[in-house]
């Protein structure tokens, strides 16, 4: 069985607590989170990761010329928060904003216009067109899917297999627990159903179902999760929300499960800011980067041992697609 890793990183600017924009904007994740952390620990374990950057990022001139220089050592593609683009764009000023609308709840023809604007503007900061492609908030629907294929993408990660989004801020469910937790070519009109001729490829987030343990729980249900059964709980691929010993049981379970196919594929998601203290809600210490650091470190070493290679989510398609 060949396994292979995909690293999905979403690119923000420096963040609060609340994840609230840093007032004034700031971009200490994407020169020092992305360049002095995560960058160089990802190489030196043989991972490329693939980097989703929200256009608020590909503003930012500074920003642009450095995710320039990582060239051949990672991906780059787009991450939509729809209100801080056009058109009915919401705020001129990002500083001090938060990201809560939802893509797939645009009427069709105003989300296909927003995919069309940051895949344009990713084309004049980087000067090709991008393959890959995250909603924010996990967001994205069938006319999702269908703006991408129409907008020449490859590849969709906004799928999160066992997990139902239903807070306030949406206006209906979210809902992914059915997905498929391994890639899966989307089917015309649909998000969670196959057609192996299909041309765009989903690589859902790598989420499993675990035995839930209340005095070890991570996830809180405040948040917007919802568990499809009550005695278990969803485990992430996600630094924080899962311990590097808890990913590497995730890991061994898929590769369990998935035994009998030719290959599995993981997909690990966090942002670029939780490397840096105070930069998001989680790691608000130097002690506790440095803590989510070692879990990473600790989770890479297993997945070398392991026989697991780090892979871009193109280099992924042209494997599936092959």
């Amino acid at each position: 069985m060949k396994k292979y890793l995909a690293i999905t990183i979403d690119v923000e600017p420096d963040c609060g607590p609340n994840w609230l924009y840093s007032d004034p904007l700031t971009f200490k994740g994407v020169s020092s989170g992305i360049g002095e952390k995560i960058q160089p620990l990802c190489q030196r374990y043989g991972m490329k990761p693939t980097y989703l950057i929200n256009n608020v990022v590909m503003e930012d001139a500074a920003s642009v010329d450095f995710l320039k220089s990582l060239v051949g050592m990672a991906e780059l593609g787009t991450h939509l928060h729809p209100e801080f683009i056009e058109p009915e764009k919401k705020f001129e000023n990002y500083a001090g904003r938060k990201g809560i609308a939802n893509c797939c709840f645009y009427p069709p023809e105003i989300e296909k216009e927003k995919i069309s604007n940051i895949t344009t503007l990713f084309r004049h900061a980087f000067a090709y067109s991008p393959h890959v492609f995250r909603a924010g908030r996990f967001s994205a629907g069938p006319n999702t899917i269908k703006c991408l294929l129409e907008a020449g993408y490859k590849v969709d990660t906004s799928v999160t297999p066992h997990v139902c989004w239903n807070d306030i801020s949406r206006e209906m469910p979210v809902d992914f627990s059915d997905a498929p937790e391994q890639p899966y070519f989307i089917k015309q009109g649909s998000i969670l159903d196959e057609d192996p001729n299909a041309a765009l490829l989903e690589v859902p987030v790598t989420i499993g179902l675990q035995p839930r343990n209340p005095l070890k729980e991570l996830i809180s249900s405040a948040g917007g999760l919802r568990h499809s059964y009550r005695k278990t709980r969803a485990v992430w691929l996600r630094p924080f929300y899962s311990s590097a010993d808890q990913m590497k049981l995730l890991v061994e379970q898929y590769i369990a499960r998935y035994s009998k196919q030719d290959m599995v594929i993981f997909n690990m998601m966090f942002h670029n800011v939780e490397v840096l203290p105070g930069l998001s809600p989680y790691t608000q210490t130097e002690a506790g980067c440095a803590s989510y650091l070692e879990q990473l470190e600790s989770f890479f070493s297993f997945c070398r041992r392991t026989e697991i290679v780090g892979a871009g989510l193109s280099e992924l398609y042209n494997v599936i697609r092959k």
